[in-house]
């Protein structure tokens, strides 16, 4: 992977992630193991740099998401409604 292609999938997250939400229909670990995917090995300082705001807001969704999921209350069967 090329640096231009790995800021252009950078630069993809970014503007995906402004848009997604913990109840999005694409599940968080999806985003997630799209972070992971980077070589992080080949990464440039500035490429670093985003990739870590990246994964600190994929960290705040997925807290949102796991109280969204506590929140919910248990039906009779013992699932989450």
């Amino acid at each position: 992977m090329s640096y231009q292609d790995i800021d252009k999938e950078i630069a993809h997250l970014e503007h995906v992630f402004r848009l997604i939400s913990a109840n999005d229909r694409i599940p968080l670990s999806y985003w997630r193991n799209r972070l992971g995917m980077l070589p992080k090995t080949l990464l440039m300082p500035t490429q670093r740099a985003r990739l870590a705001r990246l994964e600190a807001a994929l960290r705040k969704l997925e807290q949102s998401a796991q109280k969204l999921m506590a929140e919910r209350p248990m039906r009779a069967t013992g699932t989450r409604a």
